[in-house]
C-alpha cells in the first residue's frame, strides 16, 4: 500500500501550480472585458504570490475556466468543450497557434484546479477527523 501525499505536499502542488497558471493565464492575454477583469489580475496576483485561493477567489478561478473554454469554442467550435472536459495533453499539436496555446492553457487550468481541490479536500478531511476523536 503508498502512503498518500502529506497535506504539505498537496499544499505545494497547488501553490506550484497556482504560480504556473497565473503565468500562463497572463501569458495567454485573454479578454475579460464584460468580466471580471480586475478581480482575475487580482486573483492571479494573489496565486503568483504563493498563497491558496478560497472563498470568492475559487469563483473567480471558476469564471476564469469558463472564460477560457468560451474562448477555445470560438477558436473551434466544440473544441472548448472537450478540452475542459478531456485530458487532451496527448493530443497531436493543433496547427492554429492561438488555438495550441490555448488547449495548453486548458490543461494548465485543469491541473491547477485538480491540484487545488486535492489539497481542500485533504484539509476537510483532516478537520472531520480530529473533530470526530
Amino acid at each position: 500500500m503508498t502512503t498518500p501525499p502529506s497535506l504539505e505536499d498537496l499544499a505545494y502542488a497547488a501553490i506550484r501550480s497556482g504560480r504556473v497558471f497565473a503565468r500562463a493565464w497572463g501569458d495567454a492575454g485573454l479578454d475579460t472585458r464584460g468580466g471580471p477583469h480586475s478581480l482575475c489580475s487580482a486573483a492571479c496576483d494573489r496565486l503568483a504570490a504563493g498563497q491558496l485561493l478560497k472563498g470568492r477567489d475559487l469563483d473567480v478561478v471558476a469564471a476564469m475556466g469558463e472564460t477560457l473554454r468560451r474562448a477555445l469554442n470560438a477558436e473551434r467550435p466544440g473544441y472548448g468543450d472537450h478540452a475542459m472536459r478531456e485530458d487532451t495533453r496527448y493530443e497531436a499539436p493543433l496547427w492554429e497557434p492561438r488555438l495550441e496555446e490555448l488547449r495548453r492553457l486548458a490543461e494548465v487550468y485543469k491541473h491547477f484546479r485538480d491540484c487545488r481541490e486535492r489539497y481542500a479536500d485533504r484539509a476537510t478531511a483532516e478537520r472531520e477527523a480530529l473533530r470526530a476523536l
